[in-house]
């Protein structure tokens, strides 16, 4: 703009006024209070409009604050911040036309120059200025009590559900160049605080404060689009006054786009158990589908039982963040308390394998005895429901089908949606089959320890009961894969061939008739359990029909091992069944009873699982046609859309979620790399495992779950691919272990996981193949390494490293 001129912060339009001035604009046409002022627009150091001198002086004169405002600063992909001039407490004519002269001359300034430069990938900073031009600002001070900034995402995590609060006592400035440490909040967008850290005795914002801050903040970024990095002071009367807004730069992809809001801060949450049935991070779709179907089903039982009246259509029992499955021991205690009463000590031992007593579980007040007498006999009529339950869950797989209209990626999209409650009803099926077996563990232990908390001993005991179930499906996984291997070493020839293949053409090889009797064998074994898979609840992890690599990989191990004359671990015959199972009738019973619903659980999560394949396949089906149409970049990308948004994208009725998906995909193995505590208070907060004090010994106790001793070499592995490396006889140790690692089972002598209880799958298969087991451990994985010689005592519940007396 050649001719210089002034316009009121109130008159700014469209004008090219610079990004701080702009900004302001902006929040006061939004009605929030921003200080009073103008902008000098197109001037230059040697002339100033006299128009400046008549705006300052109505503006009432006194102190005003001088701000620059360039046309490159605070736009989206530089901010500029702290690399023009401010200059506060100006008061007076001459004072006023010499800050205004210096934050004009701060456009050629060093600094800002070579911050242009390196933006603009070139290093000739002078250049870079010359093109540009400078605003100035020039607004009434505020006379602070209290001044800060507030980013709406937070800089660090990159977490858009935090705001991030720096505040200081007086002006801004002091926090600005450092010379004041801030009381510093992270809040969620409820205004509610997540961490605290105050420089003083007592917070210098005040709850009132902080909260119509957020409100304010989270409005200005809702006008603008797009988080902000805000600065704002609170004047003497308690006013807030904004005083600049830019866009945060810096955010790269959030971790925790999806996360499921955090119901109350003081809920207690685990990953147990749902740890076991879905390890590791989730993607968005399976968050869209298992989770949820997870969630409804849970909501079904309580309904059925009469605890809860009416379906939520929010998740109520899972929460999802930083990609994690956790379930809300809060809420679950709360409904257990509506027909058990307030001890919910078999609840958290049936889930976390242990009694949950830090962090305390706080429930709601049991209703009066009637009512949980009525909820105890809907309960009883839930659990009477198995063989309905298995019945109806084998119908469902057999009728399951997807029959889209035509060709498009709309009509397959519809074809699932059609289908979508089918996963609902698995999952309610599943949780009716599987819910005795989650009440077995704890009523068994109470018979035995007669009333008193139970003892290691009546821990191993309940593993000695619980073993000598027979026809266990998940069981057989590994069974079966033992009887591939007895027919691949059949003929030792074939079986070496078979050894020096690597995983792609073992595959081919298995599949063709050259592979005689092993490959006819591998054949049948797909034919059984092909749907299975690690993970496989995660639709994005394919099962062994359409990627049997994991599982070719496993018997490689094995059939090499045996060809080799692998090394057997030294094992000492676990002590006599204990007395308990030559008890009298009623613990005979329970005990048929126990094996009988370990395989009513293994049968009908073999039939979700198979619902659960159906659907991986069709959404396999969706994505390549999404891929012909052009609305996503590749197949992979479909697991990275939740369910509804890919019916958005097919229908048209949305645009960048392709690039969404891409994003979200960048994070995934950032996420996956996150750990977290077991149980834990308010939302989880990833962390660095630190082991407990009096670990010098190297032993760790945990929750046997079946019996044994044996003295062997460990084999630490964090994930399946890691377990191709397993030599016969060796202890596996991991961070659980679900029944996509059974078919190692019949190479390993001993397990030992950090997490899980007496119904784990890990404890079942092991349970079924006499393998000594210690769950629950919690550290394991970091206190042993691989090639400890380690002594795994199941009769005693822990493993420690081995001595010389071993």
């Amino acid at each position: 703009m050649k001719t210089p001129c002034i316009l009121g912060l109130d008159e700014i339009r469209d004008e090219p006024v610079g990004g701080k001035a702009a900004g302001l604009a902006k929040l006061h046409e939004m009605g929030l209070r921003v200080p009073a002022g103008f902008v000098v627009i197109g001037a230059d150091p040697e002339s100033l409009p006299d128009a400046v001198f008549e705006r300052y002086r109505a503006l009432g004169g006194g102190c005003v604050a001088v701000r620059s405002s360039a046309l490159d600063e605070d736009g989206g992909q530089a901010s500029f911040a702290g690399q023009y001039e401010s200059v506060l407490d100006v008061e007076g004519e001459a004072a006023l036309a010499a800050a205004i002269q210096r934050c004009l001359a701060s456009l050629e300034a060093g600094r800002a120059g070579a911050y242009r430069a390196a933006q603009a990938g070139g290093p000739d900073a002078a250049d870079a200025g010359r093109s540009l031009s400078m605003c100035v600002v020039v607004q009434r001070m505020v006379d602070a009590r209290a001044a800060g900034v507030l980013f709406t995402a937070d800089p660090v995590s990159h977490r858009r559900a935090h705001l991030v609060i720096d505040v200081v006592e007086g002006l801004g400035e002091a926090l600005v160049s450092g010379e004041a440490s801030p009381d510093h909040l992270v809040v969620d967008r409820e205004g509610r605080v997540v961490t605290s850290e105050c420089v003083g005795d007592t917070p210098i914002l005040s709850e009132a404060e902080r909260n119509e801050l957020v409100r304010e903040a989270l409005a200005a970024e809702t006008a603008r689009g797009e988080p902000l990095d805000l600065e704002w002071a609170i004047d003497r009367e308690g006013l807030i006054h904004w005083l600049q807004a830019r866009p945060i730069t810096t955010l790269g992809p959030d971790l925790n786009e999806l996360d499921s809001p955090t119901l109350e801060r003081e809920h207690i949450y685990t990953r147990c158990n749902i740890g076991e049935m879905f390890p590791g991070v989730c993607t968005p779709l399976s968050y869209s589908f298992t989770a949820w179907a997870i969630d409804v089903g849970m909501q079904r039982m309580h309904m059925r039982i009469g605890i809860q009246d009416e379906f939520i259509p929010r998740f109520k029992f899972v929460q999802m963040s930083y990609g994690h499955l956790f379930l809300n021991l809060t809420t679950l205690s709360d409904a257990s308390s509506q027909t058990f009463g307030r001890d919910v000590s078999d609840l958290t031992l049936s889930i976390c394998g242990r009694i949950v007593t830090e962090p305390e579980l706080v429930v709601k007040p049991t209703p009066p005895l009637p009512r949980r007498l009525k909820n105890l006999f809907g309960y009883v009529r839930y659990l009477l429901g198995q063989r309905w339950a298995r019945r109806s869950l084998k119908g469902l797989v057999e009728d399951l089908r997807f029959e889209p209209e035509d060709e498009s990626a709309l009509a397959m999209w519809r074809a699932i949606d059609r289908n979508f409650d089918a996963i609902f009803h698995a999952m309610d099926f599943h949780l009716v089959s599987s819910a005795t077996s989650g009440i077995m563990t704890p009523m068994l232990l109470g018979i035995l320890a007669e009333g008193e908390t139970p003892s290691e001993e009546h821990h191993v005991a309940v593993a000695a009961l619980l073993a000598g179930a027979e026809n266990v499906e998940s069981a057989d996984i590994a069974e079966g894969a033992e009887r591939v291997l007895a027919a691949l070493l059949e003929d030792r020839e074939l079986c070496e061939v078979f050894v020096g293949l690597d995983d792609e053409a073992a595959i081919g090889w298995l599949r063709s008739d050259a592979s005689g009797p092993g490959g006819r064998a591998f054949r049948g074994y797909l034919e059984r359990h092909g749907h299975r898979a690690i993970k496989e609840l995660e639709l994005r992890q394919a099962e062994w029909r359409a990627d049997p690599t994991p599982l070719v990989a496993s018997l490689k191990v094995g059939a090499r091992s045996r060809l080799e004359g692998g090394g057997e671990a030294v094992v000492q015959p676990a002590e006599a069944p204990c007395e308990a199972q030559k008890q009298g009738f009623v613990l005979r019973s329970l005990v048929r009873l126990a094996h009988q619903t370990v395989r009513s659980r293994e049968e009908t999560k073999s039939g979700l699982v198979a619902v659960t394949t159906g659907f991986k396949q069709a959404y396999r089906e969706l994505a390549r046609r999404m891929v012909d149409e052009a609305l996503l970049p590749d197949d992979d990308a479909v697991f990275f859309l939740m369910h509804e948004e890919l019916g958005r994208l097919v229908r048209g009725d949305a645009s960048g979620l392709g690039a969404r998906a891409i994003e979200r995909r960048s994070v995934f193995d950032r996420q996956a790399a996150l750990q977290f505590d077991d149980i834990f208070q308010g939302e989880p907060v990833p962390v660095v495992p630190e082991l407990p004090e009096g670990m010098s010994e190297r032993m760790l106790s945990g929750t046997a779950v079946s019996r044994g001793r044996i003295v062997g070499t460990a084999r630490v592995v964090q994930t399946p691919l890691e377990a191709e490396a397993l030599e016969r006889g060796e202890i596996l140790i991991a961070p659980i272990t679900d029944v996509g690692w059974t078919p190692y089972f019949s190479l390993i002598s001993g397990l030992v996981t950090d997490i899980g209880s007496a119904v784990s799958h890990g404890a079942v298969v092991a349970r079924e193949f006499g393998l000594p087991a210690v769950v629950n451990t919690r550290f394991a994985t970091q206190v042993f390494k691989t090639g400890d010689r380690v002594v795994l005592d199941a009769d005693q519940g822990h493993v420690r490293i081995a001595t010389a007396l071993d």
